[in-house]
């Protein structure tokens, strides 16, 4: 399996104006709060994050194919979720939309363990996600299944699909974890495709 990094990279560099859809919504209110964005790509999410009048933000990714695309509405960081270059207790809140689900089972976890580190005592955690029973979890061009739901796609991207206890249980020392189930049908006239996010507040 290649290094997530390199493949990350390789493709933000091809073809990182594919993947321009704007977050349309985000589960909690960041208004005053000084927030991270893990994973922020080409920025698609921040624009919305910037929109709720944060205090401040800072957002990171480790491809600098993708910091590159990233419109500048933050200050960017290089950085790797699993070793942040920040120190402890920094943040209001942090947004995870679409970013564990292209790591490993031990990727998300210490991912999710670094940003408890990174997150004030009554902090939030902001997540977004594919979820099982997603129509790209069957329909997917893929190389091999290297975990239950999860795939490995031809171009080498790892992608999971998460289900509602598994999101639970990968927040377990969070106090409270709000999750709530998302369905669509994105593809006119095709509505055996369905769309199925997963969302939620962890609350520290």
């Amino acid at each position: 399996m290649d290094d997530q990094r390199l493949v990350w990279d390789r493709e933000y560099a091809r073809r990182g104006t594919q993947w321009g859809r704007q977050t349309k919504h985000l589960s909690a209110s960041l208004v005053g709060k000084v927030v991270l964005e893990a994973g922020c790509g080409n920025g698609k999410t921040l624009g919305t994050i910037q929109a709720q009048k944060p205090a401040y933000t800072i957002a990171y990714d480790f491809s600098p194919a993708a910091l590159h695309r990233c419109p500048k509405w933050a200050p960017l960081l290089r950085a790797d979720a699993l070793n942040l270059p920040l120190k402890d207790r920094m943040f209001d809140a942090i947004i995870l939309y679409y970013i564990l689900d292209n790591m490993l089972a031990p990727g998300r976890s210490s991912t999710v363990k670094e940003a408890k580190r990174v997150l004030k005592d009554d902090g939030i955690i902001l997540f977004e996600d594919f979820a099982v029973g997603d129509f790209r979890q069957e329909t997917a061009k893929r190389t091999d299944t290297p975990e239950e739901n999860t795939i490995l796609k031809k171009k080498g991207l790892i992608c999971h699909y998460f289900s509602e206890e598994e999101v639970v249980g990968l927040f377990g020392e969070f106090s409270k974890v709000d999750v709530r189930l998302r369905q669509s049908y994105p593809i006119r006239g095709k509505t055996h495709l369905k769309r199925q996010i997963i969302s939620g507040v962890m609350y520290l």
